[in-house]
């Protein structure tokens, strides 16, 4: 059924996305900033190193995000799913959670300078 250069070439699939996966994550830090963006517009950003409750309101919806250890995660949202909540609390650069009902993206920022360099 499957012939071993099959197989060979699936093992190689497999090791070279597990690869990139982890430069990836090995790319990624401890965060010290939270941009908040509703419908696409910034709506604030905030220290990760400061314990706070932040209440998002929108003509969207209602969120309220918690900073808290340097973690940041959505305690309250009432939009219809509340897989918001499920995310859990994110602390690295680059890490989201997304409300998408309420149009709600919280982005883990780091501590500044560029992240990439065009020529």
């Amino acid at each position: 059924m499957f012939k071993k250069a099959d197989i060979i070439l699936a093992v190689l699939l497999l090791a070279l996305g597990f690869g990139i996966l982890a430069l990836l994550q090995s790319r990624s830090g401890q965060g010290s900033m939270v941009s908040v963006t509703v419908d696409g517009a910034p709506y604030g950003t905030y220290d990760l190193a400061k314990d706070q409750v932040v209440i998002i309101d929108s003509d969207n919806g209602h969120n309220t995000m918690e900073i808290k250890g340097g973690q940041v995660r959505i305690t309250q949202a009432d939009c219809p799913n509340g897989d918001c909540m499920a995310f859990g609390s994110i602390s690295y650069t680059n890490q989201m959670i997304v409300c998408l009902p309420n149009r709600v993206v919280i982005t883990v920022k780091g501590s500044g300078g560029p992240d990439a360099i065009a020529y």
